[in-house]
């Protein structure tokens, strides 16, 4: 009985210390502030996103209102927070912008979408020096904090709202 109750207690333990967690939530305020270049904007949005990697998915919910113009489409970029960067998944897309993939959902003119990210919906970013690609690379960004979510204007092609990825599933941060 000693002996099992000191095996069992190993494996919790390796179990709770030496395992990674099988999801992890991350979220974004969007705001106008957060763009590049800033912008005053009284439009709002929120990004809530849960990370399965056994699954190789990622649930998310993006809310946004208020915008100045009619909504064209929302991503996540590669980029540290201040910097602008390629987009790696659409969150939405419209007729205007559609997603080259065909697999994200159709923008509300505002209030909220869900979706989830595959593979399939990883486009890149492409260039010197990215090596952002696919799935494992999409996470990694957001853990690194080299992600944000944007949601693009007719007024503010370039984005009207912005939000650095965080995660909030681990209260004493990365």
């Amino acid at each position: 009985m000693k002996h099992s109750t000191c095996c069992l207690s190993i494996l919790l333990a390796g179990a709770v210390y030496g395992l990674p967690a099988q999801a992890q939530t991350v979220q974004a305020e969007l705001r106008g502030y957060e763009e590049n270049p800033t912008l005053s904007t009284a439009a709002r949005g929120m990004f809530r996103a849960q990370i399965d990697p056994v699954a190789q998915q990622i649930r998310y919910q993006l809310s946004y209102a208020g915008l100045t113009g009619e909504v064209r489409q929302a991503h996540i970029h590669l980029g540290a927070r201040g910097t602008n960067g390629g987009i790696i998944v659409f969150l939405c897309q419209t007729a205007t912008n559609p997603d080259p993939t065909g697999l994200a959902p159709m923008c509300p003119s505002s209030g909220t979408v869900r979706g989830t990210i595959t593979l399939a919906g990883v486009i890149g970013p492409a260039g010197p020096g990215l090596q952002v690609g696919g799935f494992d690379d999409l996470v990694a960004a957001i853990r690194a904090g080299a992600a944000y979510a944007n949601v693009h204007s007719g007024t503010y092609p370039g984005g009207e709202l912005r939000g650095q990825l965080r995660d909030t599933s681990n209260p004493l941060g990365r």
